[in-house]
This record gives structure tokens, sequence and C-alpha cells, in this order.
């Protein structure tokens, strides 16, 4: 009776796996050739360490336009094509190639430098009067794709409200496996015009006809990647800072100790997850960030505090139009003495609770969450010919109406309550809005919003809130 059922049980296995064969031969293909076109400068290697699949590899036919479409947002995210155009091209009842088009960015920019020096538009245009006199200007050199390797040379020369030099190289992957890379930077900032104090939640700035600040940063950051989406960085530092008399007189602890020099090395880890779709504007995937900081290696440093940031973002489509954001995040910061110089915490780039952007939070730690749901109105490409450049002829406009909700905490127990009185307190912010995503992944949002201080606002952001 036992050995009937153990071939009873050997029967039904072997004919259910006969079966599974017969169905995956209908229900799967085989990668057959991979080929590129219009990478005239990308090398093939850069492109294939984006690429899952191989040829010979047998893929289930359901899963086709997924990896399409994970290949192709890969490929845009390396922020070296302007289009990325993969398709399977079918050869018989098993085998279909991958054919990929390409059009590559334009790679080399010598352009001037306008910009302005506020920590954002809505500063400049609301506190500052829309003095064009607060404008950084000079001259940008970038070259990118270097040898085909997506590595990029930049240098920065530029005068104005500040002072600036810079110069970087990225070298991505140094490696046969394209695993580990390497980033070189060196800058020097002259201020003559300083933000020396905040009062009342404001950055107060003073204008001088000599140097007020001068600071010296060096830098070298090494990369690694492993699999598709995720990435460790650590990084060494060097920074060198100055003030003069002036600034000591106004605050006294914008340095400990009313120090005139500020010198110290830090030692930076982050890893990063990031499987979004498009890194500039993304509608769906997650990003995950961790970043630790020692700031202050040595005894002779003058500096001595450790960061610990993170961030959560996650990305979902509701539907073929709409879509919703979130995002959570925060900081944790020690220190054996927090200067003036080192104050910053909510209130500088995307680190703001939106309808608070006229307003910066200093502090130790903060945490902060972001939601969004929005409406995909108009998402089209065009092509003008008559544009001289053909980098610049492909056209692409996506519009997106939206409405949002943003609460934010940041703790202080160093600084004075008459000078933050948005500290210690829950923040929140809501309203509503569009973006325009163009060319080269750029964003513009118009927002409109109703915060905790019952204020109204209109704002421009010009990249994206996360």
């Amino acid at each position: 009776m036992l050995v009937a059922v153990r071939f009873y049980i050997f029967i039904y296995f072997f004919l259910w796996s006969f079966w599974s064969i017969a169905q995956d031969s209908t229900q799967s293909i085989v990668v057959g050739k991979i080929t590129l076109e219009g990478n005239k400068r990308t090398r093939p290697s850069i492109i294939f360490r984006e690429i899952d699949i191989q040829e010979g590899d047998t893929i289930f036919k359901k899963n086709q336009n997924k990896i399409l479409e994970n290949i192709q947002n890969r490929l845009f995210n390396l922020n070296l094509f302007i289009a990325v155009e993969p398709k399977w091209i079918k050869k018989d009842s098993l085998v279909s190639d991958l054919h990929i088009l390409f059009k590559e960015r334009f790679y080399f920019f010598a352009a001037p430098i306008f910009e302005l020096a506020d920590r954002n538009f809505n500063e400049w245009w609301y506190d500052r009067n829309r003095d064009l006199t607060r404008t950084n200007y000079g001259m940008l050199l970038v070259l990118k794709n270097v040898r085909g390797r997506n590595e990029s040379l930049e240098f920065n020369a530029q005068g104005g409200f500040i002072g600036r030099f810079k110069l970087s190289y990225k070298i991505p992957y140094l490696d046969k496996k394209q695993q580990y890379g390497l980033t070189l930077y060196f800058s020097y900032h002259q201020y003559k015009n300083l933000a020396f104090q905040t009062e009342n939640n404001k950055l107060m700035f003073l204008r001088s006809e000599n140097l007020l600040k001068e600071r010296y940063n060096a830098e070298i950051r090494f990369r690694k990647r492993t699999g598709f989406y995720h990435f460790q960085h650590l990084d060494i530092r060097f920074m060198k800072n100055r003030i003069y008399d002036t600034i000591r007189a106004l605050n006294p602890n914008y340095h400990l100790q009313n120090n005139p020099f500020q010198q110290f090395w830090m030692l930076g880890y982050e890893y990063i997850y990031d499987n979004r779709d498009f890194a500039s504007y993304p509608l769906k995937g997650k990003r995950v960030f961790t970043r630790f900081e020692k700031h202050g290696i040595f005894k002779s440093d003058d500096l001595d505090l450790w960061i610990l940031k993170a961030a959560y973002q996650y990305h979902k489509p509701l539907s073929s139009k709409f879509y919703s954001n979130f995002a959570l995040g925060g900081r944790l910061l020690y220190h054996q003495g927090q200067p003036y110089s080192n104050a910053s915490a909510m209130g500088y780039g995307n680190d703001l609770v939106r309808g608070f952007q006229l307003y910066v939070v200093d502090g130790q730690h903060y945490i902060m969450a972001k939601s969004t749901l929005k409406y995909q109105l108009v998402n089209i490409i065009k092509n003008v010919r008559f544009i001289p450049l053909k980098q610049f002829r492909t056209v692409p406009l996506a519009i997106y109406p939206k409405i949002y909700a943003d609460t934010g905490y940041a703790s202080d127990y160093v600084f004075a309550k008459e000078r933050n009185p948005l500290a210690n307190q829950m923040l929140w912010g809501t309203g509503i809005g569009v973006d325009f995503v163009s060319y080269y992944n750029s964003v513009f949002q118009i927002d409109v919003t109703y915060n905790k201080l019952n204020q109204f606002g209109l704002f421009f952001n010009f990249e994206s809130s996360f």
C-alpha cells in the first residue's frame, strides 16, 4: 500500500512538472540580441550596468513591459539622455530582441552664472524686496560624461553676493565590476554679505565693503553601488572658516568662544536605497536615506558634534492619473557646544514645512512629515524641428495640480527663545498648487499655502518638494 502511494505521488509530480514546463514554453520568451542606438558618446558598459537581463535569459511574457519600464527609468536617471526608448523586437515565437534608442544630452556647458543668493526665491521676493544686488554672477563650466563613462568635471568662478571658486571631478566607477566610485571636491568662498544672526525666525544680514567671512572646503568621497538601487558613501572633509571682527562683535557665538577661526575634520557615512522611477520628480517607488556625520575627529578640532539624519519617501500611483507622495524625515544632533554657524535645522532646501518658506527654525533635533495628492493633467512630448541644437528639440511637458499637507517639529535648547519662537512647537501647513515638469528634468512649482500662524502665502519653487 505504501509503495503504491509513493508511486502515485511520483507520477503526480512528474506530470505536474511536465505540464509546468509546457506552460512556461508558451508564457515565456528568450532574450535575443540586446542592441543600442544613439549612444554616440556613452560607452555601452555604462548602459549595460543599468540593465538587469542578459542575452539568453528566459523571462515571462507578462513581465516584458515591466522590464522595459525599469530599464528606461534607470537609464534616464543617469542624467545622460534626453530620451530613452527601449522596445522588444519579436524574432519568432520563442525569441525577442531588445533594442534601446537614445537621445543624448548636450554634455558641455559654458554658461554665465546669474542666480539668487538667498535660501529660496520666496525669501528674495518677499523679504528682500526683489533686490537684484543679492545675486551671484560669474562663469560655470561643466563637462559631463567625460570619456563616455558618466564622469563629470565642473568649474565654478563667481562674484557678487557670495564670491566662490569651486572645482570638482566625479568618477562613478573605478573598477571593472562598476561598484566603486570617487569624487574629489574643493571650494573657496568669500562673504561680504553674511547672515550673522536669526531674529524672530528670520535671517539677519550684514553687508560690507570688507570681507566678513572666508571658507575653505576640501573633500574626498568614496562610493559603493551594490546591485541597482543600493548606494553607500564614505566622505572625509576638511573645513576651515574665518570670520572678521565685525561679525564677532555682532554675534559672539557665531563660532564657539568668539573664536575668529573654526577648523575641523568631518567623517561621514551614508546609505541610500533608491528605486524611484524619476529622481527629479518621482511618481512611484521609494527612497530610504540614512547619514551619520562626526564633526571634529581630532582633539585640535574647533568643533565637536555628531549628526544622524534619516528620511523615507514613498511614491504610489493610485490610478492612471492620480498619484500620492509621502515623506518622513528627521535629524538628531548632539554636541559639545553648538555655534550659530552650525545652528540651521528646518527651513533650508526641502527640510521645511510648506507654508513656512519665509522662516528658518534653528535647533538640534527635528522631525517632519509631508504628504501630497496630485493629478496628471498634461503629459506630452513635442519635437520642435526649428531649434538648431538637436539636444533641445525634444520638449516634454507634464502638469500636475495637487493638494498637500505638512507637519514638523524642531527642538532647541541652545539659542534664545525670543529669536527662535517657532522652535519647540508643532508646525503645520497645507495648501494647493500646480507642478510643471519639463526640459532636463526641470521642475517649477506654484503653491498657495495656509499655515499654523493663520498666514496665507503664494510661493514658488524650482525643484521637487521631496
